[in-house]
């Protein structure tokens, strides 16, 4: 009790103590400021602390913090989406009624350049509208930029921090390609935007959301990303499609520079290969027709019937005498109608089913039977000769070339068969606009880089780009990626971005090390090949069912080796890799790379694979892609039917005839209503409807800004000023007390 007592008694004179000494501490004249300062750094450095606390705890726990509610919302997403891959927004606008655009548009590009039509550049709000959609279909985007060549919609929230204005200056490389009016040669640059995600999408301003969209429409774990598909790049010529060039048979049609020269298949033919008259004053090259035989007088009529009345009849001839059964007269309609859906698939670029049939008698003047007559004679002197199937199709071909055969194009008024000089058919159009000429382009080089394959043109939709992916594709096409930002306006040889992304990222391919199999098909992890696992790998080496003599192939040239090769290190075969009967030897991951013959299968199976994990999806199922022409009753035919079934993207291009501006203004009315009648709801990024903007350029916006931040801080440092006098002149007395100086006072010895 006593000893508590004294501690009691300590702790009090202790406490004395201290008042005491903060009593002194007060007593001093400074005292006060001392001690605010004091508690007012104090309270500064907890607060800087927690700041960087909260940093660090959001990236060290970004799962909690971050992931799924950073979007232009800023709602939590957590429980539907199943994946955080940060991704922003990418649009690309103009406004094609700006009076500096039109200025600008005129002093580089010539009027009448068909890339500089007004519908090409014609503002009809959709920005608006699909800014109001992806609020409500796919807000958990990150952040929007929009592209533009320094233009702001008059309606657009310029303080909205979710989104950001970018002009071409900010993202061009070489400044002397601006101003530019080329798609193309934008695109190939929007990935270099500051700030912008890894992964993002890219929208037309055009394109709209009818439905929820997640990241797995585009991207998975999995499967990786998802190639959507749409319609057949056009064909090299009219008269050679794709599937000809590069299939091992020389196709004379196809042996001209616009369809690279037949992929190579003609290289070994000694016939004359560059689709040029031989004879100025004949139609038929190779004077295989020349004579006076009457089955060659047959034949000519025929043929000469089929030219001069442009009949598309002709290329299903020449289909039907490279089959087999070339005497078969059904076969030869069947191609023929196969050709005329071929035909109108080039033109629309779509296939479509119900196409017109021909009357031969009426087209041709000859009736079914006396073509099948004159056929059947012209392919029998063929078949009784020792040639090959191959040569056979060959000469045939030459007979009904199609780069000589109807070469004068329907509307003219050229009514003789004969050229007047060779490089005449080199002349002719074939009506394709500069999107399909570029779509040509790129796929002519892809061709040269990975080989001749038949491509498709992606859907019209919004695409996931990766900014690693275009970086790699524009590191590897250097020269074609840098004319195509040069360009001012559309051209036939622009690298078309989507086209070439999509098929750079399923072309391109790796190298894969014979390491890399081995541990692949070691699934136990043990370093050395079970009997079962090399019975799975040669599942995957050989076509099945395994024939019993693969096996004991694989056994004797393993067993060789192993005799052969010295390996640096002996491994014993771990218990439970072999059966019983087994005579194999430890078959380890250095002796599998030094045996030749088993490491040239790994190499020539195994050897490659895809660099960029993708899966192809056809089109069709989630996208609306129409074109709005200038009749009201099937616009509105149109837009009912996308308003009973939406997809999840909805695009509608205009091709309006601007001859009929009446029926065109009716058209865009109807545009308007439809759109307000889907996204009716204001979305974040638009000024209220009293407001609009006050600048229509970006830089007029900066440079109002930095007038207005000048004058902010030069009334900030006025107001400063008076404050610093007004204290002066208050506390003067006091002032002058502190600051003098007082001498020290002598000292008398």
């Amino acid at each position: 009790m006593i000893i508590e007592f004294c501690k009691l008694i300590n702790i009090m004179n202790t406490w004395k103590l201290i008042q005491r000494r903060c009593y002194d501490l007060l007593s001093y004249k400074y005292s006060l400021v001392v001690i605010l300062l004091a508690f007012t750094c104090i309270f500064i450095g907890t607060i800087h602390f927690g700041e960087v606390w909260l940093i660090w705890s959001k990236e060290k726990y970004a799962a909690v913090f971050h992931s799924f509610n950073d979007n232009i919302l800023g709602r939590s997403y957590q429980k539907k989406l199943c994946q955080h891959v940060p991704i922003d927004i990418v649009y690309t606008w103009v406004n094609g009624s700006d009076p500096a655009f039109i200025k600008s548009l005129q002093k580089y590009v010539p009027v009448t350049d068909v890339n500089t039509a007004a519908s090409r550049f014609n503002d009809k709000d959709e920005l608006r509208y699909s800014l109001r959609s992806l609020e409500m279909y796919a807000p958990w985007v990150r952040h929007i930029y929009i592209v533009t060549n320094g233009q702001i919609p008059s309606w657009l929230d310029m303080d909205n921090q979710r989104m950001s204005l970018i002009t071409h200056n900010d993202i061009f490389l070489n400044q002397n390609d601006l101003p530019t009016f080329s798609s193309p040669a934008i695109e190939s640059h929007i990935h270099r935007i500051p700030g912008l995600s890894d992964k993002f999408l890219y929208f037309n301003d055009d394109v709209m959301l009818g439905a929820e969209i997640w990241p797995e429409d585009f991207i998975t774990h999995a499967g990786g990303q998802k190639v959507y598909l749409a319609w057949w790049v056009p064909d090299c010529s009219d008269v050679c499609p794709w599937a000809w060039v590069g299939d091992g048979s020389c196709d004379l049609a196809c042996n001209t520079t616009l369809c690279e020269f037949d992929g190579g298949d003609c290289e070994n033919t000694l016939t004359s290969t560059n689709s040029e008259l031989n004879d100025e004053e004949q139609d038929y090259p190779y004077k295989y027709l020349e004579g006076t035989g009457e089955k060659v007088k047959e034949t000519l009529k025929m043929l000469n019937q089929l030219q001069l009345q442009n009949n598309p009849l002709h290329i299903g001839v020449r289909k039907a005498l490279a089959a087999t059964s070339l005497d078969d007269y059904a076969l030869i309609k069947t191609a023929r109608n196969q050709n005329l859906k071929e035909q109108t698939k080039t033109r629309n670029f779509k296939l479509k089913t119900d196409t017109p049939k021909l009357n031969i008698t009426n087209q041709t003047g000859l009736d079914g039977t006396m073509l099948k007559t004159l056929l059947t004679k012209h392919i029998n002197i063929y078949r009784s000769t020792r040639e090959n199937r191959t040569v056979r199709r060959n000469h045939l071909k030459r007979i009904f070339n199609d780069d000589i055969i109807n070469l004068i194009p329907s509307n003219s008024s050229v009514i003789t068969n004969a050229y007047k000089y060779s490089e005449q058919w080199k002349l002719r159009t074939r009506r394709l606009d500069t999107y399909a000429e570029s779509l040509l382009y790129v796929n002519k080089i892809y061709n040269q880089a990975y080989g001749f394959e038949r491509r498709r043109v992606p859907v019209h939709m919004p695409h996931l780009i990766d900014k690693t992916i275009v970086e790699s594709m524009q590191s590897k096409f250097v020269a074609e990626f840098r004319k195509t930002s040069s360009h001012r306006i559309r051209d036939s040889e622009d690298m078309q971005f989507a086209f070439s992304y999509f098929y750079f990222l399923t072309s391109e391919k790796e190298t894969v090390q014979i390491g890399e199999v081995f541990d692949k098909f070691d699934t136990d992890k043990s370093g050395t090949w079970s009997d079962r696992e090399i019975r799975t790998f040669l599942t995957k080496l050989h076509p099945l069912p395994l024939d019993y003599s693969l096996v004991v192939e694989f056994e004797n040239v393993i067993t060789n080796c192993s005799q052969n090769i010295k390996l640096p290190k002996v491994i014993e075969t771990p218990p439970g890799e072999r059966y019983i009967d087994s005579v194999l030897p430890t078959i380890s991951k250095e002796l599998i790379e030094k045996c030749e013959t088993i490491a040239e299968k790994i190499h020539d199976k195994f050897g490659e694979r895809k660099r960029y994990q993708h899966e192809i999806k056809k089109a069709g199922k989630i996208e609306i892609f129409e074109m709005l022409t200038s009749n009201v009753s099937l616009t509105v035919q149109l837009l009912d039917e996308i308003r009973r079934d939406p997809k999840k993207f909805i695009c509608l291009n205009d091709d309006m005839d601007h001859h009929r501006l009446s029926e065109n203004e009716i058209v865009r009315a109807l545009l308007g209503d439809f759109y307000r009648s889907l996204y009716p709801m204001r979305s974040s990024f638009e000024l209220p409807p009293q407001y609009r903007n006050r600048f229509t350029h970006r830089d007029e916006l900066y440079e109002w800004r930095s007038n207005r931040a000048k004058a902010r801080n030069l009334l900030l440092g006025l107001v400063v000023v008076l404050l610093c006098i007004t204290i002066y002149h208050l506390f003067y007395h006091h002032i002058r007390r502190i600051l003098r100086i007082r001498p020290l006072p002598a000292l008398h010895v």
